[in-house]
């Protein structure tokens, strides 16, 4: 029982570690769609500047608006990214300890193997001493 509990504790956290990774990939993804937005919006803003054009600012601010929606969705893969390592840092400390709990009941039986039971002999007669209550 206790090597199936080991085994899954590895399982569990070498699962949770490819889920951080994805969520990471995911993430990294997106900031990179979220940078290129940010650039855009500058060319958007220097074209601004030199023409003034209403729709220009427009445009630009519709550009940060999308920005900030791409940003927030990695955020949350990023979130995904933080909870996965923890849940693998947890599993891979417990799948230690549930290790040396395994070794430690391992070598209690090997030292109690060569422990004898005592034989059944003779009772130990037990005295009582009873003495009167002064009341």
């Amino acid at each position: 029982m206790r090597l199936f509990s080991v085994t899954t504790a590895v399982c569990v956290s070498l699962l949770s570690t490819a889920c951080a990774v994805g969520c990471w990939y995911r993430a990294e993804g997106l900031r990179t769609e979220a940078d290129w937005l940010l650039e855009r919006s500058k060319a958007q803003a220097s074209e601004y500047a030199h023409s003034l054009n209403d729709t220009l600012a427009t445009q630009q601010l519709e550009t940060f608006a999308r920005r900030r929606a791409v940003m927030e969705r990695a955020h949350v893969w990023q979130r995904g990214q933080t909870l996965g390592i923890l849940v693998a840092v947890l599993a891979a400390a417990s799948a230690w300890m549930l290790r040396m709990l395994s070794r430690l009941n391992g070598e209690l039986d090997e030292a109690t193997e060569g422990l004898e039971a005592p034989e059944a002999g003779e009772p130990v007669p037990v005295r009582a001493a009873i003495r009167p209550s002064r009341s």
